[in-house]
């Protein structure tokens, strides 16, 4: 008798976009051999795990493009794959949901598929060298001195879950509410702490005190 899947052994599913039509045709056909994701229709109404944005080079438009993705994929990470890119644009993405970056020059559909994962279940995949900016900025958010989070019991509920390392579907089965709820759960915290992603909020509660 076959055993019922896991959150784990189900496909993530990508929102895949790119600056060109053929990098977007060429980048669906490859990723559609990976079992380990499939890639959402950009017409379908189905729930995305992560953005996938492809791009030359990292334009405002396409940091435009990048949160209109995240705004609409209700807060799923967003991995971005560019020949290069600014600190300024950096910090930018960071803000907007990006928690990868490769290398245009340097990616290949496997290490995207295994950066699309990590990033699914709140790890970030980030260049050494571009870490510095980053972490100055990371460290900016640290000497906030604002013990009052304007966090609701639920959302401290579920930031402690993700301390714990539960994910998304994990926390949903634990509290008993939709996978939905519980992501738009988190982009409230994000938003309400004013950092980058989940990681980034569950490391500004402990710092606060308040996890």
């Amino acid at each position: 008798m076959p055993t019922a899947a896991t959150p784990d052994d189900c496909p993530v599913a990508l929102s895949v976009t790119a600056d060109d039509q053929l990098t977007l045709e060429g980048a669906v056909a490859a990723l559609s051999h990976h079992a380990q994701v499939r890639v959402v229709p950009p017409e379908s109404t189905c729930e995305v795990d992560v953005c996938v944005v492809l791009a030359t080079e990292v334009t405002d438009q396409v940091l435009r493009h990048i949160g209109r993705e995240s705004e609409r994929c209700a807060d799923a990470p967003v991995v971005l794959v560019a020949n290069g890119i600014s600190e300024p644009s950096l910090l930018k993405a960071v803000g907007l949901g990006v928690v990868a970056f490769l290398s245009r020059g340097e990616a290949t559909f496997d290490n995207l598929v295994e950066v699309a994962k990590a990033a699914h279940h709140g790890h970030a995949a980030v260049p050494p060298a571009l870490l510095g900016p980053i972490i100055r900025h990371f460290r900016q958010l640290e000497n906030r001195n604002d013990p009052d989070l304007g966090l609701s019991v639920r959302d401290l509920t579920v930031l402690n879950l993700l301390a714990e390392g539960l994910d998304t579907a994990q926390i949903a089965l634990r509290l008993r509410y939709s996978e939905r709820t519980i992501k738009n759960i988190i982009h409230g915290v994000v938003n309400t702490l004013g950092v980058a992603n989940r990681t980034q909020a569950v490391a500004h509660a402990i710092r606060a005190g308040v996890l």
